[in-house]
């Protein structure tokens, strides 16, 4: 109960003056006005008890005045509170209910037929004040299925922000262990071989402290580029700084750090979506990566990539001692599956029966250039 319900039932009550003003029973029929007008203060949890104590009440009232059709302010509030807050069955059922007992209310307190124009007029305003609740619970209903249906969508936009944010974070990470990873092994592997040799071979020695150089440098730039995401919120696959064009500068790398690499290309298409030529590269970087972690006694790598009319496959092939990685043991692989998984592909790693490691990942071109 609020105070614009208390409100509301004094304002009844005052209008209910007029309704007995000549009367000769005030002592009766001011006690009725107030009752009814109290007995509003519920209409909103019983809006069906109210209206049955009001039309009693009324029945009361309109016998001490010989009144005709029994409305009173109090009458319209609760046929009101019934169409606001009760269903359209029940509230035709409670309207059906007050016009028949309505109209044997006056056949009994008036010596005239029930059925006079000013009794048909009172049941207009009865159906009048039922029509008005029912439409504004219409519109309340209707303006909170707006207002819920924009609580989804703004869930829904949080959530999706959350799950892109996610994503991103992912993929960042992805980013910087693949060129982390790829970087540092081959310092750590050519810093070994400089220092073995740089004495006796002081040519070898600087080559390999160039190398050294290069891959640093490159890992930096390529970090620089990651890390700007998280300030500018860019989208790193739409221009990827690496492709197919890469690959004879990753493999001369791999070879300049004692990893016998052999490249084989087929048909490679100039039209193939940039997001397939980055993750080929990310693919054999990372694999190249495993197997100098990995992998003992290599002596033969084969890079293969094959291009078809709608797909490419890319083979990553090392003969060396059973390879210590197993699907599940790190985030290399792992990555690379998302990577593949992505764009619409699919990656399968196989530990090879006589030693060795097989990465073969297929990717589709027209998926991918969508």
């Amino acid at each position: 109960m609020s105070l614009a319900d208390v409100i509301l039932s004094a304002g009844v009550f005052a209008a209910f003056i007029p309704y007995i003003h000549s009367s000769g029973n005030l002592h009766l029929t001011i006690p009725l006005g107030a009752a009814n007008a109290t007995l509003l203060l519920a209409k909103k949890r019983f809006p069906l008890i109210t209206l049955a104590g009001c039309l009693l009440l009324t029945w009361m009232t309109s016998m001490l005045l010989r009144r005709s059709y029994p409305v009173t302010p109090a009458t319209f509030v609760a046929l009101y509170a019934v169409g606001r807050y009760c269903s359209r069955s029940v509230a035709l059922a409670a309207t059906v209910l007050t016009i028949l007992i309505g109209f044997a209310v006056a056949q009994v307190a008036e010596s005239i037929p029930s059925y006079t124009l000013h009794n048909v007029v009172n049941l207009g305003w009865v159906v009048f004040a039922v029509l008005t609740g029912a439409w504004v619970r219409t519109q309340k209903t209707y303006v909170r299925d707006v207002e819920e249906r924009a609580e989804r969508a703004e869930r829904g936009r949080e959530e999706e922000a959350r799950r892109r944010v996610a994503e991103e974070r992912v993929r960042i990470a992805r980013e910087l262990h693949d060129i982390v990873g790829h970087a540092l092994m081959s310092i750590n592997v050519l810093s070994s071989v400089s220092s073995r040799i740089i004495e006796r071979d002081p040519r070898s020695g600087r080559d390999a402290l160039r190398t050294i150089s290069e891959v640093s440098n490159s890992a930096l730039r390529e970090i620089r580029s990651t890390l700007s995401l998280l300030r500018e919120g860019t989208e790193p696959l739409k221009s990827p700084e690496r492709g197919l064009g890469d690959l004879e500068a990753l493999i001369e790398q791999s070879r300049v750090s004692g990893v016998p690499v052999t490249l084989k290309e087929s048909m490679i298409d100039p039209g193939i979506p940039a997001i397939v030529g980055f993750t080929v590269y990310r693919i054999v970087q990372e694999s190249l990566t495993n197997i100098t972690r990995h992998a003992e006694g290599v002596t033969r790598v084969i890079v293969a990539v094959i291009c078809a009319n709608d797909h490419l496959d890319v083979t990553v092939v090392n003969d060396g001692a059973q390879a210590s990685i197993v699907e599940g043991g790190g985030i290399g692989i792992q990555g690379m599956r998302e990577r593949v998984t992505a764009i619409g592909g699919r990656l399968d790693t196989t530990a090879l029966p006589g030693g060795g490691f097989r990465v073969h990942a297929r990717l589709p071109l027209k998926e991918a250039s969508r």
